[in-house]
């Protein structure tokens, strides 16, 4: 059996899961008696390792196997300051997504995007933040990238073994809940506190990473995070804080939505010009979109609603937690995304000047 694409996406989901639950924060931590450290101290010791590092270049193999299909993919991911860049490579495709000082770019078989950091709206990949969406988060295979998480969980110290003749202290994480089903067991280096090896199970799923490289401190270009450059040329990326300075320097007639105005970014590139402009209203983040370029502002939703926006045929849906309505017309499409309802949506398009 192939995997799909939403296999790999599932995949790459599954990876985030197993990073979320080998957090440690609020962990319970069942120790040993003879002198051995800590389940708890051995993750804190490593994530302490890789946070401390100028720059981290991982290679690792994942691997998803639900008992009638395995599903395999290579992730070489590399991160230095507030920079990083992840590269998935399954039997069939690969999947490229980045962050630089600029902008976060997602560039797959079928699709390419970028937008300038902190540009809210989670259309085209990229969520509000500026970070890549799950389609390529196995770039969360670095421990560097663990946030803080709620849960409670029981982190025991099995034992002091050998992972491919390295010796390694293994782990195994649970969570408190009688009722969660994930179990992972994580081995780490015991010299200098690297991850060697983490499986999981939920039951239905089994997930293995297998740290094949890991280099801390390496020296790492500035060009890695770029994206590239024969799918997803950038020649400028600018950013304003008046409507009228926006307008003034681009070549697009910007609609206004008569609402505050928060600030406006104008992306160029060879395939056209994308234009972002934020707006609070009521409690809202609202972003007004504009560009030439080919997006797909319907990708991944529900369903869509024909709508008419000041004469136009528009469409109205829902991606994720964001309603989104957007029309074609002269070469431009226009499009406003809200958090809330798709009623919302349509209502805050027709306000547009």
């Amino acid at each position: 059996m192939r995997p799909t694409l939403g296999g790999w996406r599932r995949l790459a989901l599954l990876v985030i899961v197993v990073i979320a639950l080998v957090t440690v924060a609020g962990a319970a931590t069942t120790g040993t008696d003879d002198g051995q450290p800590s389940g708890e101290s051995v993750l804190n010791d490593t994530r302490e390792r890789y946070a401390a590092a100028d720059s981290v270049v991982v290679t690792a193999n994942v691997t998803v196997d639900n008992g009638s299909a395995n599903h395999t993919a290579t992730v070489e991911f590399a991160a230095a300051g507030n920079q990083s860049r992840s590269v998935v490579t399954t039997d069939n495709a690969t999947y490229r997504t980045g962050v630089n000082e600029t902008v976060a770019w997602y560039v797959g078989p079928n699709r390419s995007t970028a937008v300038e950091r902190g540009v809210a709206g989670r259309v085209g990949g990229v969520d509000p933040a500026g970070n890549a969406s799950a389609e390529n988060a196995s770039a969360s295979v670095a421990p560097s990238n663990w946030s803080a998480d709620d849960a409670n969980l029981s982190v025991t110290y099995l034992r002091q073994g050998s992972d491919d003749g390295t010796d390694a202290h293994v782990i195994e994480v649970r969570p408190d809940d009688a009722d969660a089903r994930t179990t992972a067991t994580v081995w780490v280096a015991v010299d200098d506190s690297r991850l060697l090896r983490l499986e999981a199970t939920d039951e239905t799923n089994t997930t293995v990473i297998d740290y094949r490289e890991t280099r801390f401190n390496a020296s790492v270009h500035d060009s890695t995070f770029d994206p590239p450059s024969d799918r997803l040329s950038i020649t400028a990326v600018e950013r304003y804080d008046a409507f009228d300075t926006a307008q003034a320097n681009t070549s697009l007639d910007l609609p206004r939505l008569d609402a505050e105005f928060h600030n406006a970014t104008v992306l160029t590139r060879a395939a056209g010009t994308h234009a972002a402009q934020r707006y609070r209203d009521d409690g809202d983040d609202v972003t007004v979109v504009s560009t030439t370029t080919d997006r797909e502002f319907n990708r991944s939703a529900d369903n869509v609603t024909s709508v008419t926006v000041d004469g136009h045929e528009a469409n109205a849906t829902t991606v994720g937690d964001a309603a989104v309505v957007y029309w074609e017309a002269d070469g431009v499409t226009t499009a406003v995304v809200v958090e809330g309802s798709e009623d919302r949506a349509v209502s805050l398009a027709r306000r547009l000047d």
